[in-house]
């Protein structure tokens, strides 16, 4: 592999390590795309690298992809294959809707708790892609997030490293043992790996143009025009630091309160007195929690028990996503909503903003 192109827009914190064995400690604060970059020229200082240190969105990925790694030249064409090293749904289809419509070929793959699937997309053009296997995505909430399911800390690299054998193989033109027209599966606590057929769907919608992928992911299409061009909804984090690609929190009824960490904190030291409710799991609850949590208790299953009848609520969990379903979801149930306050950024935002000593996961 002679030039190799990285889209990343985050930095390196110490909670990667475990699974992005790219980065190390020696690059924590660093760009990612710094980062990788360093490491690759470390093994092999032949490999040309460059970086796209911005958010892949339908504002860029045409860009991106069809301009190529020399995309300065006369001569440019687009990167060869694309390796999806996403963590969220509306990235996926993003990928496959560039890819379909540039005519690029890429290897995608999943990973959550134990399991990992990995498959090659839009082979010659023709073969099957992501929305063969997945026309529709599934509703907001069905499928946990990375940090409801958790994530073995050594699949990501075991799935990436069938993702680069595909990869190799495409580049040497073997084909014909590549896995186009199946999934391959793989379960680490059982260690058995299992495929299935895939084939491309005669009905298939022809992808033209670009939408609104977080949109599409919430339920509702929208034109590309219409899409942000930054990850605003995740505030520049993975899926595993947001906990959800897509916050389908759109209020319609009453609204409840927001509060900044720092916010947060002059009130309290003003005498504000809250009660405190942590709507992540009491796993999570246990590696890091603000010291005058006064309950746990998840966000899909919170409820008027969870809480007093009377006075404020502050509403907390990793990233504020959460948190804001579990407001809709006691407004739901009867809770006057000027009551709520959720915590924006969650309980990471609070160790940046206010107690950088605590942990972070």
């Amino acid at each position: 592999v002679g030039k190799i192109g990285i889209v990343d827009a985050d930095t390196v914190d110490a909670s990667n390590l475990q699974r992005q064995i790219i980065h190390g400690t020696s690059t924590i604060d660093v760009s990612k795309c710094e980062s990788a970059k360093r490491r690759i020229e470390d093994i092999n200082p032949l490999v040309q690298v460059r970086t796209y240190e911005e958010e892949f969105t339908a504002a860029s990925a045409m860009r991106i992809v069809g301009n190529g790694f020399d995309d300065d030249d006369d001569d440019n064409h687009p990167y060869d294959v694309v390796v999806d090293g996403s963590d969220n749904f509306p990235t996926k289809y993003l990928i496959n809707d560039v890819c379909d419509i540039i005519g690029v070929p890429w290897v995608y793959s999943a990973i959550l708790a134990f399991e990992g699937q990995v498959a090659f997309f839009n082979l010659d053009g023709t073969g099957p892609n992501y929305r063969d296997m997945l026309p529709t995505p599934p509703p907001p909430g069905d499928v946990p997030s990375c940090a409801e399911g958790g994530v073995l800390g050594v699949l990501p690299g075991t799935m990436g490293c069938l993702q680069a054998t595909e990869v190799i193989k495409y580049i040497l033109g073997r084909k014909e043992g590549l896995l186009s027209g199946r999934v391959l599966t793989f379960d680490a606590m059982s260690m058995k790996f299992n495929d299935v057929g895939l084939s491309r769907q005669p009905d298939r919608e022809v992808i033209t143009e670009l939408i609104d992928y977080q949109g599409f992911c919430a339920g509702h299409k929208a034109k590309a025009a219409d899409a942000p061009t930054t990850a605003s909804a995740t505030q520049g984090r993975t899926m595993d630091e947001a906990e959800d690609a897509t916050d389908d929190t759109t209020v319609t009824g009453p609204e409840f309160h927001s509060v900044q960490p720092k916010e947060c904190l002059e009130k309290l030291s003003d005498g504000w007195s809250p009660w405190v409710l942590d709507v992540r799991l009491q796993t999570e609850n246990d590696i890091v929690q603000l010291p005058f949590t006064d309950k746990v208790s998840p966000h899909r299953t919170v409820g008027l028990h969870d809480i007093p009848k009377d006075g404020d609520v502050l509403v907390y969990c990793k990233a504020g996503v959460r948190g804001k379903k579990a407001c809709n979801r006691l407004i739901e149930l009867g809770v006057d909503a000027n009551r709520l306050w959720n915590l924006d950024g969650g309980i990471m935002r609070w160790q940046k903003d206010v107690d950088t000593q605590m942990p972070r996961y």
